[in-house]
């Protein structure tokens, strides 16, 4: 009997430390959360002299395609610049679930070429992996960037919802 209940006792304590170790992942929504502008936020301790902004929108609210981003970029030594590109969100896998990450696909655009249907092609221009998008904050790990010169692309970049006090 003693060795009965010390192997339910055992089971009981197993099963409770693993289900204490499960890690909570938590479910990034860009539908609700990433249209909007948002203003870059520099590291600790970096000193920057200009403004980063990056506004998420669409063009026609009803068939929400295409999504354009726009980045402005406002420096003390070079002035201001501006880009646009297209923007698309991906996900991979099912929300929450695993290694769900979701992405943002940057596109030229300009488009370069017309397909076959007439409609236009654009140039793929860079990826990101969004680690966090929730009301107020931002990050995005840039995973590979194809375009060539000098451009206003982010490498991994924190943001914050412009108009709202952190």
């Amino acid at each position: 009997m003693m060795k009965i209940l010390r192997t339910i006792l055992c089971t009981a304590l197993l099963v409770a430390g693993l289900s204490g170790c499960e890690k909570v992942i938590p479910v990034i929504n860009l539908a609700d959360n990433l249209e909007g502008s948002w203003e870059k936020v520099c590291s600790e301790g970096v000193q920057d002299a200009g403004l980063v902004i990056w506004t998420f929108s669409t063009i026609n609210k009803e068939s929400q395609d295409p999504y354009i981003l726009t980045i402005y970029v406002s420096d003390v030594f070079s002035g201001d610049s501006e880009a646009k590109y297209i923007y698309q969100q991906h996900q991979n896998g099912y929300p929450g679930v695993g290694s769900s990450t979701p992405e943002i696909y940057l596109f030229e655009l300009d488009h370069d070429f017309m397909q076959e249907d007439r409609k236009a092609a654009y140039t793929p221009a860079a990826r990101y992996y969004v680690k966090e998008c929730s009301k107020d904050k931002l990050v995005l790990t840039r995973e590979e960037v194809n375009v060539d010169g000098p451009n206003l692309i982010e490498g991994d970049v924190t943001f914050r919802r412009m108009g709202l006090c952190l």
